[in-house]
């Protein structure tokens, strides 16, 4: 693990990947010195593509978001976990047809948007992403469905989300109530687990050794990108870091994306100059 000095040693970037929420911005607030960075790289002619866990937006609202603070992105430039999600029920259940969904509205129509009937009749496999209006009696059909037999499925493991004033719980806090309610493990579709940077990638077209990854939380961030084979840093403007050995830790630690500087620039016109 190095600080931000030792990137003029590091191979080239040709493609970046990245988190959002405690990145980019917290709340609605910009973190000016990373759009910043963001547009810069992007200008240089290296590629972007962002992933968040958060399930409440669609990449079209993310869109919107990051140009209001001046990045100017496309949809295909953004991986959510509530899409993940829909797309890897139907892969590993391709018979199943009634979902329960505990989230936001963009969950439920990634959901429908798979060919699934949202339900809480006899549900085949239950999701779950943050709800800023969750009930108990959403936990209890949640819990009730699981333990006669409904797969079940959480959008990511986050505790806590950055806010503009401080945090608030993530998904990852109710999933883990209903997870301890059922004695049943659910099946985590976003970081740390890899499913959304093999999506990213793929979107890039970059090799894996020429790909970097950046994120707030080495739980979740840095484990998804070291998984996936990346180099990663962790970026300091988010969720404070936590002591654990058991943790792959990143490569780099920066204070603020102004302290990588234009290196993935200048790999990006390496890669534009041998094109």
């Amino acid at each position: 693990m190095a600080k931000a000095g030792g990137f003029l040693n590091w191979p080239p970037v040709e493609g970046i990947i990245s988190d959002l929420d405690g990145v980019a911005y917290r709340g609605n607030d910009a973190i000016v010195d990373a759009i910043q960075a963001f547009a810069a790289w992007q200008a240089a002619g290296v590629p972007l593509c962002f992933v968040t866990n958060n399930s409440t937006h669609t990449p079209e609202d993310i869109v919107r978001k990051l140009e209001s603070f001046g990045l100017s992105i496309a949809p295909k430039d953004v991986v959510t976990s509530a899409i993940t999600a829909a797309e890897l029920i139907r892969t590993r259940y391709p018979d199943f047809m009634r979902v329960f969904v505990i989230g936001a509205p963009s969950l439920v129509r990634a959901v429908t948007g798979m060919g699934f009937e949202v339900t809480d009749r006899k549900p085949q496999a239950v999701v779950m992403g943050l709800d800023r209006q969750i009930t108990h009696e959403k936990m209890r059909i949640a819990v009730d469905a699981i333990l006669n037999g409904a797969a079940f499925i959480g959008t990511n493991p986050d505790l806590l989300l950055p806010t503009a004033g401080g945090f608030e719980p993530g998904a990852g806090a109710t999933i883990t109530a209903v997870a301890a309610a059922t004695k049943v493990e659910p099946l985590i579709v976003g970081k740390p687990e890899p499913h959304m940077i093999e999506t990213a990638i793929a979107r890039l077209g970059t090799a894996r050794s020429a790909t970097m990854m950046i994120g707030d939380q080495i739980a979740t961030d840095i484990q998804a990108g070291k998984r996936a084979g990346l180099s990663t840093v962790l970026v300091t403007t988010g969720v404070p870091p936590r002591e654990d050995p058991s943790l792959v830790p990143p490569d780099f630690i920066v204070s603020s994306l102004a302290e990588i500087g234009m290196w993935p620039a200048l790999a990006g016109r390496q890669r534009e100059r041998r094109g």
